[in-house]
């Protein structure tokens, strides 16, 4: 019985996350917005106590802050520079994955990626939450396959500890994405591991990396910094 009733309580906290996830995404709740627990429980008609579960489990992919005394809030959007700053690591991190994976060719991996790259070629992109999820989720597998195959756990789990597609996903109301040169993207990477060919599939990361860049808000590449050699 105490088994059913966990279960029963983890999939309302899992509802209750994704509903928030998707108001904070599309701007409902404005970023450093206070987020009442009891204003949400009268809204939904539930106990609190799933609702303090998914803001902390939100807390922890950054899109929520809390403190002792104001209590959970919304994230403010990270500033240009970090993003800038994310694009750079993440081109050093996982152009250097890309070249491991196309190196050893393991087929578990190019199996998720292949799989994940269905799963985009289905979605769609668009200004809101629910248009973009599972595209997003796809683009984020896609990643994770990669950098799961390439041998180093610690630069594996820097890049996610960051959650650079959740907080990538926040710029997408401002403009409609294409989901079409994504798509592309991601085939240049994995016909490139695939054949095992190490520079362009490291070419091929980055060039997706730096076009995703542009696409979320209208910045060019050229505006991002190059990073270090």
């Amino acid at each position: 019985m105490s088994k059913k009733l966990v279960i029963s309580r983890v999939a309302l906290a899992d509802q209750v996350m994704l509903l928030l996830q998707e108001r904070i995404l599309d701007g409902v709740y404005e970023p450093e917005a206070r987020l009442n627990i009891d204003a949400i429980s009268r809204e939904l008609d539930i106990s609190s106590s799933p609702i303090r579960e998914a803001l902390t489990r939100l807390s922890a992919m950054g899109l929520v802050t809390s403190s002792p005394f104001a209590g959970f809030a919304v994230t403010p959007v990270p500033t240009r520079d970090w993003f800038e700053q994310l694009l750079v690591f993440r081109i050093l991190a996982e152009s250097w994955a890309a070249r491991q994976v196309a190196r050893t060719r393991p087929p578990t991996a190019i199996e998720r990626m292949t799989e994940s790259l269905q799963v985009l070629e289905a979605g769609t992109l668009g200004a809101r939450a629910r248009d973009y999820v599972s595209a997003n989720k796809a683009d984020e597998s896609f990643h994770d396959a990669m950098l799961d195959a390439c041998g180093n756990d610690i630069l594996a789990q820097s890049v996610r500890n960051l959650h650079p597609h959740l907080h990538h996903a926040r710029l997408f109301r401002k403009v409609p994405q294409n989901i079409a040169p994504v798509i592309e993207e991601h085939r240049a990477i994995l016909d490139a591991i695939v054949t095992g060919d190490e520079d362009a599939a490291a070419a091929a990361l980055e060039r997706h990396l730096r076009m995703s860049w542009q696409r979320y808000d209208g910045w060019t590449t050229a505006d991002a910094p190059m990073p270090a050699t």
